[in-house]
């Protein structure tokens, strides 16, 4: 449900027609999109859930200190608007190495194409982002990915997989009144007292 695993897809399949990268990164836009499962990287937005507004491309090591990286897709990241402004061109860790650690300890950024999230934070049941290892802290404070926006989006989130799931154990059991009924174990009248319950069941939860 939240901050899925990432993989980026290969180098040349960034490539213009000439086999190289295109000299505007904006031009792999939907292609790094997809590779972020169209989520900001970083508080998990989803484009959705974002109000379908297009999201910006992050240079995850920033271009001011790593400006051969610029056009260069796999540092390309997804990021809603907000978050990519409050990053910046933060970059508390080795500058000017392409290969150094994202962050060391408890500083710097999580690379969500290198490490899993979930290995490093997770979400609670009101839609906070818990620390429980390596920059997450870092991140919560310099990007506010607690704010109250996102908080309220991860809920909503939460609350709808919960809806979806009741609806579904909702469904199973109206076909299961049928199977009974077919098989002389309820009447056709018991049924559809039961139905006219289930029914104001699914009514209610879809309504909340």
């Amino acid at each position: 449900m939240y901050f899925p695993d990432l993989t980026r897809r290969d180098e040349v399949d960034y490539h213009n027609n000439r086999e190289v990268f295109y000299a505007d990164y904006k031009k792999n836009h939907k292609k790094v999109a997809e590779d972020c499962k169209h989520r900001c990287v970083y508080c998990d937005i989803t484009s959705e859930e974002y109000g379908g507004d297009d999201m910006q491309l992050d240079h995850f090591r920033p271009q001011e200190h790593f400006d051969n990286l610029k056009a260069h897709p796999h540092n390309l990241y997804l990021s809603c608007p907000k978050c990519n402004v409050l990053k910046t061109s933060d970059w508390p860790c080795q500058k000017n190495k392409d290969d150094a650690p994202s962050f060391v300890g408890g500083i710097g950024y999580l690379d969500r194409f290198e490490r899993k999230a979930k290995e490093f934070l997770e979400v609670d049941v009101n839609g906070n982002i818990i620390h429980r290892a390596g920059p997450v802290n870092y991140m919560i404070k310099k990007m506010l990915l607690n704010r109250p926006s996102r908080v309220n989006v991860r809920r909503k989130r939460a609350i709808e997989d919960k809806k979806t799931k009741i609806i579904k154990g909702i469904a199973r059991l109206a076909d299961k009144l049928t199977q009974d009924e077919e098989q002389g174990k309820i009447t056709r009248e018991q049924r559809l007292e039961r139905m006219k319950v289930i029914r104001r069941l699914s009514h209610m939860v879809k309504s909340v």
